[in-house]
């Protein structure tokens, strides 16, 4: 098998590994998570979709810091003409694609959250937990090596998918 054809192999089985285990942590770790107290009223799942949205926030906010630190550290502060290094545009694709994915979690989570029966109200916060993990193991996993990202792609993309799902398919 040449080179290419064995590393596109080797990334499909890690992508398909990782998403393997977000979905089994996501059934083996639901039932365990209990609901909030008091988080029956629309207005308390909407706090509840808030609270969480943080922890996100946070890894963007990280991303960003990390984008100008790398910036400051390589003296290219003018965008438009000063030449970038490769940490800064690995920092900068990390995070331009934490904002695309961020994107479509939040709302996902918050439809979620609003739709999910009272007793399995702990799945978002799992949900968050796993996603944080996922960017974060993204994150790192890019600074080493652009095909080391691929983990903690399939887990976010993973997240996602089930959040979305599971919402839609409750909304329907």
């Amino acid at each position: 098998m040449a080179a290419g054809k064995r590393l596109i192999a080797t990334a499909a089985g890690v992508n398909l590994a990782s998403a393997a285990v977000t979905v089994a942590l996501f059934v083996l770790l639901a039932p365990l998570i209990a609901a909030p107290e008091g988080v029956v009223a629309l207005q308390a799942r909407l706090a509840l979709a808030a609270r969480l949205s943080l922890w996100p926030a946070l890894v963007l906010f990280a991303m960003v810091v990390g984008v100008m630190a790398v910036r400051g550290r390589t003296q290219a502060f003018n965008p438009i003409e000063d030449t970038e290094s490769r940490a800064y545009r690995v920092a900068q694709r990390a995070l331009s694609n934490t904002v695309e994915q961020t994107l479509v979690f939040l709302p996902a989570l918050t439809a979620l959250s609003t739709l999910l029966p009272v007793a399995s109200l702990g799945v978002p916060s799992l949900a968050t937990a796993l996603f944080v993990a996922g960017r974060l193991l993204f994150w790192a996993g890019y600074a080493v090596h652009p095909y080391a990202r691929a983990p903690g792609m399939a887990m976010t993309f993973t997240v996602n998918l089930i959040v979305l799902g599971w919402a839609v398919l409750l909304a329907v």
